[in-house]
């Protein structure tokens, strides 16, 4: 009988660990999600600008991408 409690002790306390874990998942997750819908939010307030994106020029003698010109064959 008392292997039985035993082993039911075990095994909640083996659960109680796994749904720790499980709770500390979901909440890193929700707090993710919250931070999407505060900037989502912020996207939809009146008079918002996106903010522009600097490119940096090309470095001196870098390759342009995309695909090589086709050149004739002459012959």
């Amino acid at each position: 009988m008392a292997n039985m409690d035993l082993n039911k002790l075990q095994d909640m306390i083996q659960n109680a660990t796994t749904n720790e874990q499980v709770i500390g998942d979901m909440r890193k997750a929700f707090n993710k999600l919250q931070t999407a819908f505060d900037e989502l939010s912020a996207v939809f307030q009146e008079g918002y600008q996106p903010a522009k994106k600097e490119r940096k020029p090309r470095a001196e003698g870098a390759k342009r991408p995309g695909r090589p010109k086709k050149v004739e064959n002459q012959g």
